[in-house]
């Protein structure tokens, strides 16, 4: 039988224990939590609050997630402005306290996402869930729209443009002054 490589001991140290060295080689090749703006948000409970977050996943860049047991999170996808073409921080050493207590041994590169239990890229994966997960939230978000007046006249983009290309008449200073 050989003899086994004892694993090496798990690394307890705080992340702010961590040497600039150290954060780089874990870091080496990724930059993907300097790519996106995670915000914890109320979980929705009423119809407003679902429509609040299906507006919000309308846009582009925006998705929202669900860790476990029930925390809600905002994601933009936004690459920090401080990032230089080498994939490092430009302001290392003054970056917020945010960053530098992010410990990188914890990295979704590394580590399985499990306390993920729904991630929602747009408002028709949001709202199939809504009306799979919570069908009475569903029941009266559509009550909820129903009783909401009409929107505004919508915009007649063609209308528009044939309006700007007609020959306008346009005058410069009222005649005989």
């Amino acid at each position: 039988m050989g003899t086994r490589t004892p694993a090496p001991p798990e690394d307890t140290r705080n992340a702010l224990d961590l040497s600039a060295t150290e954060n780089a080689d874990l870091c080496a090749g990724c930059v993907k939590c300097c790519t996106y703006v995670a915000v914890e948000i109320d979980p929705p409970g009423t119809p407003v609050d679902y429509d609040q977050w299906i507006w919000a996943l309308h846009h582009k860049t925006i998705s929202i997630y669900i860790e476990k047991p029930q925390r809600w999170f905002l994601c933009v996808d936004a690459v920090c402005e401080q990032l230089n073409d080498q994939g490092r921080c430009s302001i290392y050493g003054r970056h917020p306290v945010l960053c530098r207590e992010y410990d990188p041994r914890e990295c979704e590169r590394r580590l399985p996402l499990t306390e993920i239990k729904a991630w929602f890229h747009n408002a028709y994966e949001f709202e199939a869930w809504i009306q799979r997960q919570r069908p009475k939230h569903w029941a009266r978000l559509m009550a909820y729209r129903k009783d909401t007046p009409e929107g505004p006249p919508k915009a007649d983009v063609h209308a528009a443009r044939k309006k700007s290309r007609a020959p306008q008449l346009v005058t410069i200073g009222e005649p005989g002054r």
